[in-house]
């Protein structure tokens, strides 16, 4: 069986690369397609030796995400036209418009639904099954199919991922440190459109609030675009394969993006998020309100975010303590997304109708 894999985010590097150890293991050929300039997609490709053929530039502007679709749709659709893949797994609309126009199979994995707005409008409907968190209403395109969780656990999941503990001293941290990792997005996505979150006068609030907790209190900083100078000291300087150590080995995580959040919740790390998406994706309304594994501000109540940042580091190992076992529970309730991929993966591949079923019913 052949598989293309579409990766347009660095967290889809992650998603499918865990599926696609477990196709290659049973002796599947699979192919990427990168997307040079989106964080670090091609350089987590190119770390792992992946076989990849680059796609197109990211595109930061409105106009130029618009051409860069077109041409990742004419770049897919000839890579399509010459691999002959058997089954397209992709997060991104391209995959799934390449894979209609050469009658192939196609699967968009998804845990942003219709919130994506134009992303999901111009993709999900087109696809041949649509897969997704339990969380997210459907159904969602043709063939909805679900599972109990969340995509971080694919590749954050206690049996794929075993935090190096060597990090700490890569950010130049004691033993006796604590520290905050704090991360922020550039919101250029097509689907960011006039979403705000954390503005510099924030951000300083952010950095005043921990330094007035005491010397032992280390700020770590993560930037999705460049890092403004005043930061530039506090910079996170690790190769892209290792910031899930970073993240696994932080005592708070602030940020005002969704992914990084996300995977600081599945890993059990007490995860404050602030910005103008806050209560729109359900997996995250989940996350915070079924287990108290996330906590979310919109952008105008930062009083409130800085209250929360001082509630944790006045007890910082009771707040661990407390999502560590919250995240127990989760993992004992949540499904392997990896499987349910890998399933309707090897359905399609085989050329076999695929079974219309309901969507995972929720324990």
């Amino acid at each position: 069986m052949r598989v293309l894999l579409d990766a347009a985010h660095a967290a889809d590097v992650w998603v499918l690369g865990a599926l696609e150890e477990r196709l290659r293991a049973d002796g599947a050929d699979t192919l990427w397609i990168s997307r040079p300039g989106k964080e670090a997609v091609a350089e987590l490709l190119t770390a792992a030796h992946r076989p990849t053929v680059p796609g197109p530039p990211a595109g930061h502007m409105s106009v130029s995400r618009l051409v860069e679709l077109a041409r990742r749709d004419l770049r897919t659709w000839r890579t399509v036209r010459s691999y002959r893949p058997d089954v397209i797994v992709t997060r991104s609309p391209a995959g799934v418009h390449a894979g209609r126009l050469c009658h192939t199979p196609v699967v968009y994995d998804t845990d942003d639904g219709t919130v994506a707005g134009l992303l999901y409008r111009v993709a999900g409907p087109l696809a041949d099954v649509v897969t997704s968190p339990a969380a997210i209403d459907g159904p969602l395109g043709r063939d909805h199919r679900t599972y109990r969780g969340y995509k971080e656990l694919a590749y954050l999941g206690p049996d794929r991922f075993n935090p190096d503990p060597t990090i700490r001293a890569s950010l130049g941290l004691a033993s006796s440190d604590r520290f905050v990792l704090l991360r922020l997005t550039a919101f250029t996505g097509t689907h960011d459109r006039a979403a705000v979150g954390l503005a510099p006068a924030a951000v300083e609030r952010v950095r005043a609030t921990l330094a007035a907790a005491g010397p032992s209190w280390q700020l770590r900083v993560s930037t999705e675009g460049p890092v403004p100078s005043e930061l530039a000291p506090l910079a996170v300087d690790v190769d892209p394969h290792r910031f899930h150590d970073v993240v696994a080995a932080a005592d708070l995580v602030v940020s005002d993006g969704q992914t990084v959040c996300s995977e600081a919740a599945v890993l059990g790390v007490p995860a404050l998020r602030c910005n103008s998406w806050v209560g729109r994706h359900a997996y995250q309304v989940e996350l915070e309100h079924r287990w108290g594994l996330l906590r979310s501000f919109g952008a105008d109540r930062v009083d409130e975010l800085l209250d929360a940042v001082r509630e944790v580091l006045g007890a910082p190992d009771a707040a661990r303590a407390r999502h560590r076992r919250a995240r127990q529970r989760m993992l004992r309730w949540a499904e392997d997304p990896v499987a349910v991929l890998e399933a309707v993966v090897r359905e399609l591949g085989r050329g076999e109708p695929v079974r219309r079923r309901p969507p995972t019913a929720a324990a």
